[in-house]
């Protein structure tokens, strides 16, 4: 028997009209600061009830708009007020802050890139929401379409000039850390480690810019999950989204995962002791971030099972997550180890044992 297919989202295509404000409302959430994380949003609705040309006129709007900001009022506003004065004025607009600090990056192409990294997030999460994937697929299918195409741009963004924009970066956060470390806090501790980020702030600046791509995939994966559980709530009353994804509470990563970490452990321990290669001990980092996001993911999912089948009451459930967000980075320790032990103990008996 075939799965049904699963409904458009509402008998009425989406106008044109209509695929305008879903635009300008994904760029009121780029700019919103809060709800940056779900501008893919109303794309991904757009594109749902609108393929073809009226999606795209949904994301060439916004673009306009943050052209005429970077190239039209920000340039009049610092001839009036000064550098000083627009930078206060435009606060809230991505990419200022990049643009002193980077001589070779431009902050309206970082702003411009920066929602057009979300803005194809929306629309793959719209093309594959059909499709019978499941998480996995769904989310690292996206996420690595995504990357690739952020890194192709940035190649060709910075092409002949690579070396200089790694070590603008370096800078910008040897800056950062500088400015961070300016005030002297009052704790003796806090005081002992200020001064030791100011005195190996380049060695932090250094290690830090290596591991941006594993943080840019974690960005990624974060936007995708989080775009993805919302799109199930917020759309059930209209048919529903993503309708072969299944309960997320049951999610867990295939068991090549685990043996992924484990190569990479042992390169790790390999070149520590004979190797001594700078890049590989870089990319085993950067793998052990991105898993350690994924598998606090199924950790989350384990506690999610159980929250669910003890039908515990929705003011406990909160408490519950509060007291997660409270004591976040001890739990999140806890729930990385339970994810990735959850590949071989099963701690939710998703696999039925033979007879």
């Amino acid at each position: 028997m075939e799965a049904p297919l699963p409904s458009t989202g509402g008998s009425r295509p989406l106008s044109l009209l209509g695929a305008l404000g879903l635009g300008l409302m994904s760029l009121l959430m780029y700019l919103s600061g809060l709800l940056v994380w779900l501008t893919p949003l109303p794309l991904l609705y757009a594109y749902r009830r609108a393929r073809g040309i009226k999606t795209l006129v949904g994301v060439l709007l916004p673009m306009a708009i943050l052209a005429a900001i970077y190239g039209a009022l920000l340039p009049f506003a610092t001839d009036r007020l000064g550098a000083e004065g627009a930078l206060k004025l435009f606060f809230w607009v991505p990419g200022l802050g990049l643009g002193p600090a980077v001589e070779s990056w431009n902050p309206a192409v970082f702003g411009i890139a920066y929602y057009l990294f979300f803005a194809l997030i929306g629309v793959l999460l719209g093309e594959f929401e059909a499709q019978p994937y499941s998480m996995t697929r769904m989310v690292g299918q996206t996420a690595a379409i995504v990357f690739l195409s952020l890194a192709l741009w940035l190649s060709l963004y910075v092409w002949g000039a690579w070396g200089d924009f790694v070590l603008g970066l370096e800078g910008y956060f040897v800056k950062m850390l500088q400015e961070i470390t300016k005030v002297t806090p009052a704790d003796q501790e806090m005081q002992v480690q200020w001064a030791m980020l100011k005195d190996h702030a380049a060695g932090i600046a250094y290690y830090a810019v290596r591991l941006l791509p594993a943080m840019v995939f974690n960005l990624l994966l974060f936007v995708l999950w989080l775009n993805i559980v919302v799109a199930r709530r917020l759309f059930a009353a209209w048919g529903g989204m993503f309708p072969f994804l299944g309960a997320l509470k049951n999610w867990r990563l295939p068991f090549a995962g685990v043996w992924v970490v484990i190569v990479f452990a042992f390169l790790w321990i390999f070149d520590a002791y004979v190797l001594k290669l700078d890049w590989l001990k870089v990319a085993a980092l950067n793998v052990f971030i991105v898993f350690a996001l994924v598998y606090f993911f199924q950790g989350l999912a384990i506690v999610a099972f159980y929250l669910n089948r003890w039908s515990l009451s929705p003011m406990i459930r909160l408490v519950l997550y509060a007291v997660l967000l409270l004591f976040f980075q001890p739990l999140s320790f806890l729930l990385v180890a339970f994810g990735f032990f959850d590949s071989w103990f099963d701690f939710r008996k998703l696999v039925p044992k033979s007879a």
